[in-house]
């Protein structure tokens, strides 16, 4: 089955042994992960939590302010219930409370009419039209309002009242005291990773209006997440949360100063390094760069210990391959004991290689010269078999006879040519066919005494084994022998043609119109050249046709190609 994936059939051994490294780590990555992750968790958690106490911290002063005034209120108001005298001593009882809460900026008695003339500023205000005052009035029980602008201060203030009664428990005022408040930014946090530092502070009702801002409203809401605006914040007081936006990550925290009284704040992340444990991806670095080191080590032991030994060796082994030049492979001996049993097999491979190969040439060799010595033995014999046959010749008198035995001769001389040239050829498995037939029409032309314009060739040059060669030359000798017996051949009457396309070789030959070539010629003597040209074509696993023409007849002889052994 085809392998898939990493591992694949391509792959390096590099990358084999980095990634057997890696699935090999991969439990103890993930439980890194999962240990990163909850240390970043517990870190996010303490930091929401220091960071919520160090805002309440800010505000913890303010806060006390408000209770300390709250109960100082209280007592104020029990004393004015037991004895209501105003004017005079009513100032200077105000005074003397106010002497007690050195912030206050306004200690005052204000009856149910509104006008205020018992007070520690000696100021007299009318509250009658006042909005927080009839909010102070509405219901006889304590209350904390809140005022950017005090009416007498000038200045954002938290009013703390207190009903008054007088001896029948009827309300016939409050208590009003007025103390200042102001914008706090709580100190820098560090949790050991990151500075912390407070972003936006305001200070937000019940209702959600903003009093104080360190800046504007829009700007707060604009600084909030979506969907969160001012007037839900009571609702997270008491606590702290992550935000993150293209700025980066936020912690909004949200503490309760007083009754109906939020002080809103967040924090900016001063460092976000990649590197930091704070970062999302913090807890995926470690087994990162776990694996990363696992891909390099495997990489470096990999190259250093087998791949630059095996490049070597392969190397040489493509060299000798492609020009049998051996070359030496460096530091085998520093290599593994695998890989230097494995240079010492390709050495004994070389070695018997070379030795195979030169007895091979010897061989060869040995073959070469006895195929030269065939063909030298077989074109003498051929030599002998036709002075025999001019014996019998001379001593024939039917001249039919003599005419058969010319035309014997004539073939077995034509052969004998053919061996000549094969003998000259000895050594080359892809003879040239052309050469030889040429040969071989130059011989025939000479033993028939042709006239030199009788025959015009057109041979391409054509590689073909030696059997193939001996075949299409017996062929060629068939047909101009043939074509020669002619008495009287006109210049240029016979043309002859060796072609080859896509593998199949064309003979052709045309001549006059001889009786052994006719249509009609189906058995005697004259039969036999087209029976033997058929039977050569057959062993050339070729056809034969005799073709009429305009001034006689044309054979043509195809065959494939059968490729010569390279030598």
């Amino acid at each position: 089955m085809k392998r898939v994936g990493l591992l694949s059939k391509g792959s390096s051994l590099g990358a084999r042994l980095g990634w057997t490294l890696v699935f090999a780590l991969l439990p103890l990555g993930v439980l890194t992960v999962i240990q990163a992750q909850g240390s970043q968790r517990a870190l996010e958690q303490s930091t929401l939590e220091a960071i919520s106490g160090l805002t309440r911290a800010s505000v913890q002063r303010q806060i006390d302010l408000i209770k300390d005034a709250q109960i100082t209120a209280r007592a104020f108001a029990a004393s004015l219930s037991h004895a209501l005298e105003e004017g005079a001593p009513c100032v200077g009882r105000a005074k003397a409370v106010a002497a007690t809460i050195p912030t206050a900026t306004l200690v005052a008695y204000i009856p149910l009419g509104g006008l205020m003339t018992c007070s520690s500023t000696d100021a007299v205000y009318d509250f009658g039209d006042n909005p927080l005052f009839q909010k102070m009035t509405a219901r006889p029980e304590p209350s904390v309002v809140y005022n950017p602008m005090g009416p007498v201060s000038g200045q954002a203030v938290v009013g703390i009242s207190h009903p008054v009664f007088d001896a029948e428990g009827t309300q016939v005022g409050v208590i009003a005291i007025s103390l200042p408040y102001v914008a706090v930014a709580p100190n820098d946090f560090e949790d050991g990773i990151a500075y912390w530092r407070p972003e936006v502070i305001s200070t937000v009702t019940g209702d959600g209006t903003v009093l104080l801002s360190s800046t504007e409203t829009q700007a707060l809401r604009d600084a909030l997440p979506a969907g969160l605006g001012p007037e839900q914040l009571p609702d997270l007081a008491g606590t702290s949360a992550f935000l993150t936006d293209a700025k980066g990550a936020h912690v909004l925290s949200v503490t309760e100063v007083a009754d109906d009284l939020y002080l809103v704040s967040q924090w900016q992340r001063e460092s976000t390094g990649l590197m930091d444990p704070g970062n999302p991806l913090a807890p995926y670095f470690l087994p990162a760069l776990t694996w990363i080191a696992a891909l390099v080590a495997a990489g470096f032991a990999s190259s250093q210990l087998v791949v630059r030994h095996v490049q070597a060796l392969s190397r040489s082994m493509s060299d000798y391959l492609r020009a049998h030049s051996r070359v030496i492979v460096p530091n085998v001996t520093g290599a593994p004991l695998e890989i230097q049993h494995l240079h010492e097999v390709y050495e004994e491979l070389v070695r018997t290689i070379e030795q195979e190969e030169a007895e091979l040439r010897n061989l060869v060799l040995d073959k070469e010269t006895l195929l030269r010595e065939v063909n030298h033995r077989s074109g003498n014999s051929l030599q002998i078999i036709a002075s025999v046959m001019r014996m019998y010749r001379r001593e024939a008198s039917d001249p039919e006879l003599v005419s058969v035995l010319d035309s014997l001769i004539n073939r077995v001389i034509a052969l004998s040519s053919t061996h000549t040239s094969l003998y000259d050829l000895s050594g080359r498995r892809d003879v040239p066919l052309n050469d030889v037939l040429f040969a071989v029409v130059q011989r025939l032309k000479a033993i028939h005494r042709v006239a030199p314009g009788a025959m015009d060739k057109r041979f391409e040059e054509v590689r073909v084994d030696a059997q193939t060669t001996v075949i299409v030359a017996m062929a060629v000798a068939e047909a101009l022998s043939c074509f020669f017996a002619v008495p009287t051949l006109a210049s240029g009457q016979i043309h002859a043609a060796l072609t080859r396309s896509d593998g199949t070789v064309m003979l052709r030959i045309e001549g006059p119109s001889v009786p052994a070539f006719g249509p009609e010629t189906t058995t005697g003597i004259d039969a036999l050249p087209g029976r033997l040209l058929r039977q050569l074509a057959r062993q050339l696993a070729g056809t034969v046709r005799f073709l009429p023409t305009e001034d006689g007849v044309a054979v043509e002889l195809s065959f494939p190609v059968r490729q010569a052994e390279a030598t």
